[in-house]
């Protein structure tokens, strides 16, 4: 690959580089370099993290995201101005459509330098009228934000941080974990509800919150405190009615997909089945982040698509750095970053991740959702489920013999 200088008039006229004064073009310049490739060569990969921003200059760029969704940019367009699908790791995997020529500059460098990227960074959505690419201030709001530290996380509520703080000391008791818990007296009625509710069908009522904890455990009365904040979490933070709708929605899908990714978990060795229901829980946390945001712009809340396309494109990445905040292991952060690459396959074992991708694929069967998704016999996910010992019959019918399970975690965090 042969690389020649930029020079200040070709960052002038991108973006965010038409912020910049003079003295940061020249600084940029000695950090920016202009390639030419051939045709078939391939800037980026689907997945793949590098410390690189690209800016086509001549030619046709080909995107192809993980779900099949197809891009075109060509250069002389609006779109070209701004950096080609610049989120890590990559959503898209960047092919040169003809032979190219584009910028690669340091990503570090634009944080470094003192300047805000400009409001008009863009999003990549697909017109269907124009078939071109459109953009909105809401995505570039976001990614101002995250690229220069400044993201309105939500809080994970105090009684959820210390009890997760203290059962993870191995010295904790269940008399410790019951006093905490019975300051907040509705996770404690919840808790002693599923003591005794259908999972414990044959053993003697529970009458305290104590006695409860002893008989869920720990980690399962842990991850279950985390869930029963998690639904006051997504009421509280949106108020506008629309988005309010599309809150309930959202975490009505995550109670559906975490009580099917417990069934899975049940019959897929080394699977914790708590786990995998607080996995499910929080697969699609950063999307509580955009629907937050998105209540500045009123617009949006009537149009579904644009903020679907924003969703799709933020909400794993999101997702990763909310849990990471939380401190949650790195089997959460992978589930909320890749839970939808239907084509995931890393390892030949199953991962709460897997259980995730099935479990969303489940919920989804019988809804106008599954409709360009695959089926699950051709997810690589569905092939660890228990061993590879299910086919999609025997999967559907499992679920079915645990309604009554399902239905429980349905009642429990929806009521």
């Amino acid at each position: 690959m042969k690389a020649s200088p930029a020079d200040i008039d070709i960052l002038s006229g991108l973006i965010p580089f038409n912020g910049c004064n003079e003295d940061e073009l020249i600084v940029l310049a000695d950090h920016a370099w202009v390639m030419n490739e051939r045709r078939g060569y391939v800037l980026a990969e689907l997945g793949s993290t590098d410390e690189w921003d690209y800016y086509l200059l001549k030619g046709v760029l080909h995107l192809v995201s993980g779900d099949g969704k197809v891009l075109d940019i060509r250069a002389g367009t609006e779109a070209a101005r701004h950096p080609v699908a610049h989120l890590q790791p990559r959503k898209y995997t960047i092919r040169a459509q003809t032979p190219v020529q584009f910028l690669r500059v340091q990503k570090a460098l634009l944080t470094s330098l003192k300047y805000a990227p400009s409001r008009q960074v863009c999003m990549l959505v697909e017109d269907d009228e124009h078939h071109g690419l459109s953009v909105h201030p809401l995505y570039t709001e976001i990614y101002d934000d995250l690229v220069n530290d400044r993201l309105v996380l939500p809080s994970l509520p105090d009684i959820a941080v210390r009890i997760r703080h203290l059962i993870d000391r191995e010295e904790a008791s269940v008399q410790q974990i019951a006093k905490l818990v019975q300051t907040d007296l509705a996770i404690s009625a919840k808790l002693m509800k599923i003591a005794n509710g259908a999972l414990y069908h044959g053993l003697r009522p529970v009458d305290s919150c104590q006695q409860a904890i002893s008989r869920l455990g720990l980690e399962s009365t842990r991850n279950l405190v985390v869930g029963f904040v998690l639904r006051n979490l997504f009421k509280e933070k949106i108020h506008n009615a629309l988005l309010t709708r599309h809150a309930q929605q959202l975490w009505a899908h995550s109670v559906e997909v975490g009580a099917i990714a417990q069934v899975l978990a049940e019959v897929t060795p080394g699977m914790s089945p708590d786990e995998a229901l607080l996995i499910g829980l929080l697969h699609d946390i950063g999307e509580l982040v955009i629907l937050s945001y998105a209540e500045n712009y009123r617009e949006l809340a009537e149009d579904r698509a644009a903020l679907e396309q924003i969703i799709a494109e933020l909400k794993g990445e999101l997702g990763g750095i909310i849990l990471r905040e939380w401190d949650f292991s790195e089997a959460f952060v992978t589930a909320a970053q890749e839970a939808e690459k239907w084509s995931r396959d890393p390892a030949p074992e199953a991962d709460y991740c897997d259980i995730a991708i099935v479990a969303q694929l489940h919920s989804f069967m019988g809804t106008a959702r599954m409709q360009g998704l695959p089926q699950l016999g051709e997810v690589p996910a569905f092939c660890k489920i228990a061993h590879g010992e299910l086919t999609p019959e025997m999967s559907v019918r499992l679920l079915d013999q645990a309604k009554e399970q399902i239905s429980e975690v349905r009642h429990l965090l929806m009521g």
